[in-house]
């Protein structure tokens, strides 16, 4: 086992790795929140989410039989509706795959293994044993069945090797390409040029379109660079692919700045504003350079620096009263209606307090509306896994009605 574990898993995916030699596997489908309490346990080789039935599964088998020691798979936590990855895993390890690769009676989108080897498929349903239990979070109880689990292991798989190391192991071979390129000068797209700038009072980005005789054509205004690039690609304006990346990344750095208060210069890195500027609640008063003392801890910010309000803390937001207001952050693990979802509350790391975020045990339930103001990103974006920082009112029952929301998943993350 020593040379498996100094080489495995063989294959990257959103997992956590324990005990190399333990016999049980745990997928916790979408609840990010169990993978940590589980994979410390004894006899726990790995712990780990997955979203598809198709490549999150394939990552699976292979880190699986590229284990011999690992006997049990468990499934727990919370199945995609959309995707069904632990409902699919149930029915590849009793009907396995058809002709054309096919999990055979899995029910979510798309659940075709497509880089497995039949030798893969194979060994993995004679390898495991497949545990269904998708629904059950309380970690007490999964803690118990794994020490069963732990307890009946029957040993080593003895398999044929043939997938135990190498490219087999991996399913996915890819070619390596180089960065860099060459980039058509935009002034060669026939259907002209764009100016991005913000409306800070408005909170907006605003895309200007010119011909290319600089005659002004169209405005956008959005607030989510994704949205806007759908919809300059809608309209037809843009025909070259590098412009359309290039206005991707423009778009995408506007919306940062937006976000975090920066200043935003088309074709330049973004930088500190240099004047304040408003976020989800207006700041307190900050006092000038020559009131604020420095200390060794908290070095002297310049005056022009903006205020930028954290979100509020755990204390602060046990001690908040009903019909209180609330700047909070979480990790979405559950939609639970149309416009309601249930998240981890968050709290902001010391080094970078609006970048990276560390969980708590705290669940948050909060709704929103169509009146909603979405600052940043787009209702779409709101899913299991998502981060959002949310602003609003807390009510008797705990329920945070969200007036304003911002989508952070692309430019924040959880960090242990």
């Amino acid at each position: 086992m020593s040379n498996v574990a100094a080489s495995w898993p063989v294959i990257a995916g959103s997992y956590k790795v324990g005990d190399p030699a333990g016999p049980v596997a745990v997928c916790a489908l979408t609840s990010e929140r169990l993978v940590n309490p589980l994979v410390g346990l004894p006899g726990v080789a790995i712990a780990g989410m997955v979203y598809t039935a198709n490549l999150g599964i394939t990552r699976i088998v292979v880190n699986i039989t590229a284990n011999p020691a690992i006997r049990f798979l468990l499934i727990c936590g919370r199945d995609s509706p959309l995707f069904k990855p632990g409902q699919s895993l149930v029915a590849l390890s009793e009907h396995g795959v058809d002709d054309e690769k096919k999990i055979v009676g899995a029910a979510g989108y798309d659940p075709v293994l497509a880089t497995l080897s039949p030798d893969q498929i194979k060994q993995f349903r004679k390898q495991v044993e497949v545990l269904d239990w998708t629904g059950e979070e309380d970690v007490e109880v999964l803690r118990e069945n794994i020490s069963g689990l732990f307890a009946r292991s029957p040993g080593v798989f003895k398999g044929d090797g043939r997938t135990a190391a190498g490219p087999i192991a991996t399913g996915e071979n890819f070619v390596s390409i180089r960065p860099g390129g060459q980039r058509e000068p935009l002034v060669y797209d026939p259907k002209g040029y764009f100016v991005i700038s913000l409306d800070r009072e408005q909170e907006e980005i605003v895309l200007r379109h010119y011909l290319p005789d600089h005659t002004p054509a169209h405005e956008m205004r959005g607030r989510g660079a994704t949205s806007m690039l759908l919809g300059l690609l809608r309209e037809g304006l843009v025909t070259q692919l590098s412009h359309a990346g290039y206005l991707g990344e423009e778009l995408a750095k506007a919306q940062t700045a937006l976000q975090f208060g920066l200043r935003y210069d088309q074709d330049r890195p973004l930088r500190p504003s240099e004047t304040p500027v408003k976020t989800l609640e207006a700041p307190a008063p900050v006092q000038s350079s020559e009131q604020r003392q420095p200390t060794d801890s908290q070095p002297q910010i310049p005056a022009k620096m903006p205020a930028i309000r954290q979100p509020i803390t755990l204390q602060e937001l046990q001690s908040a009263g009903a019909g209180s207001k609330v700047d909070l952050v979480l990790s979405v693990s559950e939609i639970s209606g149309p416009q309601k979802f249930t998240g981890d509350f968050l709290v902001s790391d010391e080094a970078e307090p609006f970048n990276a975020f560390h969980r708590t045990q705290e669940r948050i339930v909060a709704e929103w509306a169509p009146s909603t103001r979405i600052i940043m990103g787009v209702a779409g974006e709101i899913a299991t896994g998502s981060m959002l920082r949310i602003s609003g009112r807390i009510d008797e029952n705990r329920l945070v009605h969200v007036e304003q929301l911002v989508i952070l998943t692309k430019v924040a993350r959880i960090v242990d």
